[in-house]
């Protein structure tokens, strides 16, 4: 995100308000990773970092609209965590992820290794979840789904860290960036032509940079 204060837009996430309304969508995904997008839920906004996550039901609407969780899974995990300990602890765990991710992400962006922070991280949200496989009627034929065997408050966060997981084993780290722009905080996995992407969004950090860049060719300094 970028301080802009002649401009009340800020990297698209200007106006918004925390707060999960089912069926709307109120989160933009431009980090082509689901655990840097998750990470870019802390931008700065007027100089200001603002959490769009500070309740359970913002992490489990953010699931949502990021394909993590089917519509009945959410309701579900809605129903549980509306004013219980379990949606605190969820809350709680999400937020703790989400700081060890940032720190690995930083730590990419800058050419160094994940460090054993962000891995620690990572297995501890996979172990949380021990599964056992069943068989299920899905109309005229049956499947195999994989079960938690207990709930748990970092159940609902392991797509997050297996997608943390997929890169470091799969993808190239050396590919995590950070926006070019100035005071930017978000992430992206660049995967365009000639890995040459430099801002979290060409409509933000990258539309301002390329009319300012405008902007002064016409204006020169003078002398």
């Amino acid at each position: 995100m970028v301080k802009f204060p002649t401009s009340p837009v800020n990297c698209g996430f200007a106006g918004r308000v925390p707060g999960y309304i089912p069926g709307m969508t109120t989160h933009r995904f431009l980090a082509n990773q689901l655990w840097l997008d998750f990470v870019n839920t802390e931008p700065v906004m007027d100089g200001v970092r603002v959490d769009l996550l500070p309740g359970s039901a913002d992490v489990v609407g953010w699931l949502g609209e990021a394909g993590a969780l089917g519509a009945d899974e959410v309701r579900r995990a809605l129903t549980r965590a509306a004013g219980r300990p379990a949606g605190e602890a969820m809350l709680r765990e999400a937020h703790r992820l989400r700081g060890r991710l940032r720190a690995g992400a930083e730590r990419l962006a800058a050419g160094r290794s994940p460090g054993r922070a962000l891995v620690d991280a990572v297995n501890r949200v996979l172990a949380s979840r021990p599964a056992v496989s069943r068989l299920v009627a899905r109309g005229d034929r049956y499947v195999r789904v994989m079960e938690p065997v207990r709930p748990s408050a970092l159940h609902l966060l392991v797509p997050i860290a297996e997608s943390a997981a997929w890169l470091l084993e799969h993808g190239d780290p050396a590919l995590v960036r950070r926006c070019g722009g100035p005071d930017c905080v978000l992430f992206f996995y660049d995967i365009s032509k000639n890995h040459s992407r430099r801002w979290c969004s060409m409509d933000a950090c990258g539309g301002r940079a390329k009319a300012g860049a405008y902007y002064r060719r016409l204006h020169p300094p003078a002398g």
